[in-house]
């Protein structure tokens, strides 16, 4: 009884407060430095929000350290997973060149002004960080560590191209995760902190005053591509990589925005009527 009383508290109180403190500060804290990017409507908007979120988790973590209760599966290495691609992304969004997109804009400008961008050091960084931390947690040969590598950088920079519109990226990590969940339940104590501090934080991202940036989505992203990465068979992460690959090709094509705006479940409205 104690240990659920005790667990409940590090998963919805201490994230709900934290948020509920921390977002209105950061937001004014931030505009104040200028730390800030144009939205889709023209709008100025706090970005890097994604630092809450990273804070929310450390707070979990120190405190999940003392926590009685059996360790499901290697929590450690994937906080300090998600740590390092939210600091990765952290980078892109202070100082990224935002005209570069995808990964075709990274290269053109690697191959025209032999300059590496932020966003190539981010996409390299994540596979590498992937790469290393999967062969931590999941052992197997080098070929598998680099499957798992490649899977963790695509499904982290899949959320990234989702966040374009509030709260898109945490709509489909609200919806994926949900569904794993009821597989594999051991990701409650990683996901379940993050939908409570989304619950409370996405009232302010909704009224367009902040958005996740890389930070927050590559964090969704490792979120809920880690324990994927720990569970499935090399089979499958191969397939899944081409389908990431076929993916992000297609986002370098087309508009990913139309074909989200045309699906309800990624319009719905909040009540001030705003996407």
């Amino acid at each position: 009884m104690t240990e659920n009383i005790l667990l409940s508290f590090i998963m919805v109180l201490i994230p709900v407060t934290l948020t509920y403190f921390l977002t209105p500060f950061y937001i004014k804290l931030q505009a104040k430095r200028k730390i800030t990017t144009i939205n889709f409507r023209g709008k100025r908007v706090v970005t890097t929000g994604g630092i809450i979120l990273l804070v929310v988790l450390w707070a979990v973590q120190s405190v999940y350290y003392f926590y009685p209760g059996k360790e499901l599966f290697p929590r450690q290495l994937m906080f300090l997973y998600l740590s390092g691609i939210a600091l990765l992304g952290l980078a892109d969004d202070l100082w990224g060149d935002k005209k570069s997109k995808g990964f075709r804009g990274h290269f053109k400008i690697l191959w025209e002004k032999k300059v590496v961008s932020t966003g190539l050091y981010k996409a390299v960084g994540g596979f590498l960080f992937g790469t290393v931390v999967s062969a931590l947690a999941a052992g197997g040969s080098w070929p598998e560590w680099l499957l798992k590598g490649i899977f963790l950088a695509l499904f982290s920079n899949f959320f990234n191209l989702l966040d374009t519109r509030p709260a898109r990226a945490s709509k489909v990590f609200l919806l994926f995760s949900l569904v794993f969940m009821l597989v594999s339940r051991e990701q409650v104590l990683v996901v379940f902190p993050l939908w409570s501090a989304l619950y409370i934080y996405l009232f302010w991202e909704m009224d367009m005053q902040i958005m996740l940036g890389d930070t927050g989505a590559y964090l969704l992203g490792g979120a809920l591509g880690f324990p994927i990465m720990l569970r499935v068979t090399p089979g499958w992460l191969l397939f899944l990589n081409i389908l990431l690959l076929g993916l992000h090709y297609f986002c370098e094509k087309f508009s990913l925005n139309k074909v989200m705006e045309s699906t309800k479940i990624f319009t719905w409205k909040d009540p001030r009527g705003e996407i």
